[in-house]
């Protein structure tokens, strides 16, 4: 699966539809990570190991089904992306404090750089990236990424410093909801 563009090195694997897949997968994708070159503190690559187990197990969990990681490094940016055969883009939810999910996607919205959902003909990919600089000196180069449709949704981080208090810019306002089962993040 790895790419030939040395200026974007890639490598991807597949995740069985298992709730014990999870754990393996993400000690992968920070192997993969650190194959790829990818220059990361160990604080960083504990967050990228924590969203990517984040990511996979939603994709796992509201799937069924087998999913498809892809990893992914530039000269500034790790980027993880997970792709599950469902169609239901997810959403944070505001989980009680007794609820045991629900928090995954208020972690990678507060420890990503970047991330967001893109449908895809049979499902969705979920991605986030993560800023090759130090932990705190995080990448805020101010650039926006525009959707390619409407119907993709990306948050990134405009904070020099790393501070999440800050409020982010997100477009997850203009992804239409999707008809069908409720989908909640796990």
């Amino acid at each position: 699966m790895a790419r030939s563009n040395p200026e974007r090195p890639t490598n991807g694997f597949t995740v069985s539809a298992a709730a014990d897949a999870v754990p393996p997968a993400r000690r992968h994708v920070v192997a993969l990570a650190r194959a790829l070159g990818a220059s990361l503190q160990d604080e960083a690559l504990e967050t990228v190991e924590l969203l990517a187990s984040e990511v996979i197990a939603n994709a796992v969990l509201h799937s069924a089904s087998p999913c498809e990681v892809v990893v992914t490094r530039t000269a500034e940016r790790l980027r993880v992306e997970v792709t599950d055969t469902d169609p239901t883009m997810p959403s944070i939810v505001a989980a009680g404090p007794h609820d045991e999910s629900g928090r995954g996607l208020l972690l990678v919205d507060a420890l990503a750089d970047a991330w967001g959902m893109q449908p895809e003909p049979d499902g969705k990919t979920t991605w986030f990236e993560i800023g090759l600089a130090s932990t705190h000196e995080r990448i805020g180069d101010g650039s926006t990424e525009t959707p390619s449709s409407p119907h993709v949704a990306a948050v990134r981080r405009d904070d020099q410093r790393g501070c999440l208090a800050r409020p982010v810019k997100s477009r997850t306002s203009s992804v239409p909801a999707v008809a069908g089962k409720g989908h909640q993040a796990a």
